[in-house]
């Protein structure tokens, strides 16, 4: 896999649309980029939905918060240990903490109550006195685990009885001790270590503000050069063979020192390709189910928080993040087996069920078969796939053909459990965020984050109603970028059919009057609709002067839902102002 597969994978669209070409490995630089708080795996958005849907006692919203109410996770008699200097077994340190921290910070964001972030402000502050961190075994996949303590300090990073003092020892701590482990990924190992590590790097980059770190993760990911500003990512190349090789009947491994060249920016099995290949296979397919598992849910951790900041790893390589659930979760739910094997890639595909007989990224393995041990497997109780589920099916509307194994698996879940929890036994509880029926179920309209507009900043929090909406706050998706380039205007024109939606929360189902202020050059007509209910059409007389005119009584249901809105005839000087619920 030389630069051949890069321009293969990575071919960008100015190129096929005909402007100069790019190359695909050029590095971005975010530099100037506003971060969005919180934005790591909630956003605002995301909390005043999952807040609404618990207040007006809807399901399965409710029977998931209850679940993590009365877990151990969030009990008040949750109290900070002391952790010393030293490394300490960083499952049962970090990773116990985290797992506190997290479930703490989150009751605080839903409940409103102090205690919570008191008790998860203890948590992250006893974390900041690590230096030795080196040590384990597997450091890259071990200081990984910081990110639940990230996440819980990112949910309670304006918690006015958290000392700047106290926040700016955590983030000395993130930035010397823990990220100078963790920013390579690992290039020795199997990729769910690595990305292991660069979910931690990146939660740490939205924690800090810091876009060249930010940058770090998603250039690795999707295969581009590091920014010159930054340091290079681990060599390699050209392979030195000459090391033992150990064969059973799932893959061939290879022993002893590594042989590498020193080809700079090598990339190693984290990135997007060499961990899912095209026809959806896994690069740990062929070792035990668990560990594949865990490393695709990690892809979609990491492409969950990349979203909440305005970024698209879920879509990159054409959904190549969901071929990969689609293809292990149908060899684990189910007694399919491939239909044949090849060491070509280019003529492997998910329908013509050719298993991919490749050489990892690192020469370290050859897959053979794909592996029974733990086959069965689904990413543990707290892995993402709710999050995975709502984004495909939701957010991008895929087509439910091609969801249908991860949409299985979601329904079973919550069959066999009724949510999906944080999991259970003693090394589940610092791999995930867990909760995923709470935080991120949508209803089948909520397709982006609820936003306001300030200075050109976008501020994610849902719409609380009766009040006032102005209409450039729809709920925004990242192609949109800002209100000026919404995909709906084109060319300064309104372009009719198209519906814009916005995020609403009510704390009791109720009948509101609906008026729309706008000016308009000539008679124009719009259809507005509330989730649930029917749509009303109204024409709309010219008005040269700011007009409010009635649209319609529309039954806002409690907790929160969708409104949406669209424009089916239009007229010059159209501008639509504002929307008006009382």
């Amino acid at each position: 896999m030389g630069g051949v597969l890069w321009c293969l994978l990575f071919l960008l669209m100015p190129a096929i649309l005909g402007a100069a070409p790019v190359d695909p490995r050029t590095p971005r630089n975010s530099d100037g980029k506003v971060f969005v708080h919180p934005g790591i795996s909630y956003t605002q958005g995301d909390l005043d939905r999952m807040k609404a849907m618990v207040e007006a006692g809807r399901e399965p919203w409710k029977r998931c918060f209850d679940g993590l109410r009365f877990s151990r996770w969030a009990s008040p008699g949750v109290f900070a240990r002391g952790r010393g200097a030293g490394l300490g077994s960083f499952n049962n340190t970090i990773g116990f903490d985290g797992r506190h921290a997290h479930d703490q910070a989150l009751m605080y964001r839903l409940t409103g109550d102090e205690g919570y972030a008191r008790r998860a402000r203890d948590l992250v502050n006893s974390s900041v006195n690590y230096r030795d961190v080196w040590a384990t075994g597997t450091p890259a996949l071990d200081n990984g685990k910081i990110f639940l303590l990230v996440e819980a300090a990112e949910l309670i990073r304006d918690f006015p009885e958290w000392a700047e003092a106290d926040k700016e020892k955590f983030r000395k701590v993130l930035r010397d001790v823990f990220y100078p482990v963790i920013k390579n990924g690992d290039s020795n190992r199997w990729g769910n270590q690595g990305l292991s590590a660069f979910k931690g790097c990146l939660a740490i980059a939205i924690f800090l503000d810091d876009a060249k770190m930010y940058d770090r993760v998603w250039n690795y990911l999707t295969g581009r050069r590091h920014r010159p500003d930054d340091e290079p990512y681990p060599g390699g190349g050209v392979w030195v063979p000459g090391w033992p090789a150990q064969f059973c009947d799932w893959l061939i491994t290879r022993t002893g020192r590594r042989g590498f060249g020193n080809e700079e920016d090598w990339m190693y099995d984290e990135v997007l390709p060499f961990y899912i290949y095209k026809n959806g296979q896994c690069q740990e397919s062929c070792r035990d189910q668990a560990h594949a598992t865990y490393g695709l849910f990690n892809y979609v951790a990491i492409a969950d928080i990349f979203w909440s900041q305005g970024d698209d790893l879920y879509g990159a390589l054409d959904n190549r993040i969901l071929t990969g659930i689609e293809w292990t979760l149908r060899y684990n739910k189910s007694d399919w087996m491939p239909k044949g094997y090849t060491n070509d890639e280019s003529v492997v595909t998910f329908d013509n069920e050719l298993f991919y007989q490749a050489e990892t990224r690192s020469k370290r393995w050859v897959a053979l078969k794909p592996s029974p041990h733990a086959r069965g497997a689904d990413g543990g109780p707290a892995a993402p796939r709710t999050a995975a589920l709502m984004h495909y099916s939701i957010v991008k509307g895929v087509p439910d053909e091609q969801c249908r194994w991860l949409r299985q698996t979601v329904d079973a879940v919550l069959e066999n459990n009724g949510f999906e929890t944080w999991g259970f036994g003693a090394n589940w509880y610092y791999e995930f965020c867990g909760w995923g029926t709470l935080t991120k179920t949508r209803t089948k309209w909520m397709r982006g984050d609820p936003v306001t507009w300030k200075n050109g900043k976008r501020i994610s929090g849902a719409h609380a109603l009766p009040g006032v909406i102005r209409f450039t706050d729809w709920d925004y998706y990242p192609i949109d970028d800002h209100p000026r380039t919404h995909r709906q205007k084109y060319r300064g024109r309104w372009v009719k059919g198209d519906w814009t939606l916005y995020t609403v929360t009510s704390k009791e189902t109720k009948k509101m009057k609906v008026s729309l202020a706008y000016t308009s050059g000539g008679s124009t007509q719009v259809t507005i609709i509330s989730e649930g209910g029917k749509p009303v059409t109204r024409d709309l007389p010219p008005s040269k002067e700011k007009k409010l005119a009635y649209l319609a009584t529309l039954e806002i249901p409690a907790g929160a839902s969708v409104i949406r809105f669209a424009i089916r005839k239009t007229a010059p000087n159209f501008k639509p102002v504002g929307l008006k619920f009382n």
